[in-house]
């Protein structure tokens, strides 16, 4: 039941800069079709599931040289991609639109494609952390479904809810993410 619960929140939180982005998206327009939320989730799903997959690749390519620190690196991955997700939700402006002036502003698709990459890198990262601490890579799968649904929500309610909702969202999943990186280092380090 714990890794269930550990698996649900790592999806939720890293689902949480992808919904923030995605409300800042959706808060550009006026009106907006469920369709054009399918596709702004979808490409924020991808984004994450394929991100977190490459991490988690990565780490089995190396897993035979890190086990004896991969707790180490879950803890400070893990960590590190929670703090600058707080950090992110507490600099954000109220009056932003994108959440990142360096991302394009206007709801193109390649505005969108370029946001949700660059949301979705921590998934990398933290894809790293989880197949270090043993977790299937079925897991990509979960993060992708649920980034897509939480970025196609976000965006549907983005002129309703504003950036504000969004930021306070980031810093609830950096917490998350740093309390999994402690829960993992933990685990390691009792043995349980």
């Amino acid at each position: 039941m714990h890794e269930i619960l550990t698996l649900a929140l790592v999806c939720l939180a890293l689902s949480m800069d992808a919904f923030a982005a995605a409300l800042a998206r959706g808060a550009q327009q006026r009106t907006h079709s469920a369709l054009q939320a399918v596709r702004v989730g979808s490409v924020f799903g991808l984004s994450e599931g394929l991100m977190f997959l490459l991490g988690w690749w990565l780490a089995h390519s190396v897993a035979a040289y890190a086990e004896a620190f991969d707790h180490w690196v879950a803890l400070v991955l893990l960590a590190a991609i929670g703090t600058l997700m707080i950090r992110e939700g507490l600099r954000a402006e109220p009056d932003e639109v994108s959440g990142d002036s360096a991302l394009p502003r206007r709801n193109t698709a390649l505005g969108t494609i370029i946001t949700a990459i660059a949301t979705s890198i921590d998934a990398a990262a933290v894809g790293v952390a989880m197949a270090l601490a043993g977790t299937s890579v079925w897991l990509a799968l979960a993060i992708g479904l649920t980034s897509f649904l939480i970025s196609g929500l976000g965006f549907s309610i983005g002129p309703a809810l504003g950036v504000r909702f969004g930021q306070r969202a980031e810093i609830g999943g950096g917490l998350v993410l740093i309390s999994i990186g402690i829960s993992i280092f933990y685990s390691d380090m009792t043995g349980g």
